[in-house]
């Protein structure tokens, strides 16, 4: 079974218009919606925004609904020039800029016990990446795709300054608020996670409206993709080893 999970209502809206719903489940303030989608056996949820939600969140499902996967949604910043609104960014690895224990000799984003870097499973990202080239061949209008390292930390990234940082530091293309949570609940639970984000501004001025403006049509973006994904990969096949 599949976890699909998103920050937004918004985000999730195509999924549940599309999603054949079977049983609506609440549990600690979250409703997980089990049914079909493409195919595959799905729980959507809407977690909340922020590190704390989004990792509440995943381990709610590996541990009441035994997913085998876990895939996230939503929209980012862009922390490179090139990387424009409507592209996609796929993680191969994730990192919570904002843990901070350098003052005990530790790198920033260093979690004692835990990656620094935290891998995206790579028949995920495969995945994902070979639905992208299927979508391409039918619309050749479709956005750029790329693969790379996603910073996560309960902030919005607004400030010029800090992006360089996110990127030079951690050598990450894309900025949002739920993604290495995930990804360090998903590690520590031996479950394959892969993060999908949609670039919705260049996080820096004005990022903040244009995120909000953009969100439905950003919904649109990672549900074209992550139908295609589902149509084509059962969870048990994400297992790397």
């Amino acid at each position: 079974m599949f976890g699909l999970i998103s920050a937004l209502e918004e985000e999730l809206l195509l999924f549940k218009e599309n999603h054949r719903v079977d049983q609506v489940v609440r549990h600690a303030g979250l409703d997980f919606h089990l049914g079909e989608l493409g195919g595959q056996k799905v729980i959507l949820l809407r977690c909340g925004v922020g590190k704390v939600n989004a990792a509440m969140a995943t381990q709610l499902m590996i541990d009441r609904f035994g997913v085998e996967a876990v895939v996230f949604t939503g929209l980012a910043g862009s922390l490179v020039p090139h990387l424009k609104r409507g592209d996609l960014v796929v993680s191969n690895f994730v990192v919570q800029h904002d843990i901070d224990l350098t003052a005990f000799g530790r790198r920033h984003g260093e979690i004692p016990d835990v990656t620094r870097l935290i891998e995206a499973a790579p028949k995920l990202v495969k995945a994902v990446t070979d639905a992208y080239d299927r979508i391409c061949e039918v619309d050749t209008a479709a956005g750029q795709m790329l693969v790379g390292t996603i910073a996560t930390g309960d902030s919005f990234i607004s400030d010029p300054q800090r992006i360089r940082w996110l990127q030079r530091e951690f050598g990450a293309v894309a900025a949002e608020m739920e993604g290495g949570a995930v990804g360090q609940v998903c590690q520590m639970n031996r479950v394959p996670f892969v993060i999908i984000r949609v670039i919705s501004d260049g996080a820096g001025d004005g990022a903040a409206a244009e995120f909000i403006c953009f969100l439905e049509e950003a919904s649109k973006i990672t549900f074209r993709l992550t139908s295609e994904l589902l149509t084509e990969m059962s969870p048990s096949a994400a297992t790397d080893g």
